[in-house]
């Protein structure tokens, strides 16, 4: 599954902005900024995230087919982008947007870990659902999230 693009987030973004309270000039630029950066850490979490092994399965011979039978859990952070990973992307897409100055580097890093804090609990919360296929003692099925 792939992560959403900025395009698609850029929308949320703004309207979270404008239910703050944060209009202005540069309030549509600091949406898309934001938007693009948290679409970035999503796709950077998407191609780092792995499942822990040892999901409880039941698939007994001889057809050596079934289905886990238990929770799973992703890898422990850090599973995803580290704030330090993300804080040159946020900066780069602030500046992209227009949104300069002395304080642009700290806006930066409030975004990166924000996003980087997010990542990890989301990671330390979320488990891999039951019911993933096995056939022929390998799993054969995708699986959702819990």
């Amino acid at each position: 599954m792939p992560s959403p693009t900025a395009e698609q987030l850029a929308g949320f973004a703004g309207s979270t902005l404008d239910s703050a309270g944060i209009r202005g000039q540069d309030a549509p630029g600091l949406a898309l900024a934001l938007a693009k950066t948290t679409a970035q850490a999503l796709a950077m979490f998407l191609n780092q995230a792995q499942v822990l092994p040892g999901i409880p399965a039941s698939a007994p011979p001889p057809a050596n087919s079934g289905s886990t039978a238990g929770p799973g859990k992703l890898l422990s952070p850090p599973a995803g982008p580290t704030a330090e990973q993300l804080e040159s992307v946020a900066l780069a897409d602030l500046k992209g947007e227009g949104i300069a100055g002395a304080n642009a580097p700290d806006l930066a890093k409030v975004i990166a870990g924000s996003l980087a804090q997010a990542i990890e609990l989301f990671t330390a919360q979320v488990q891999v659902a039951p019911g993933i296929a096995i056939s022929g003692l390998v799993t054969s099925s995708p699986g959702n999230l819990i």
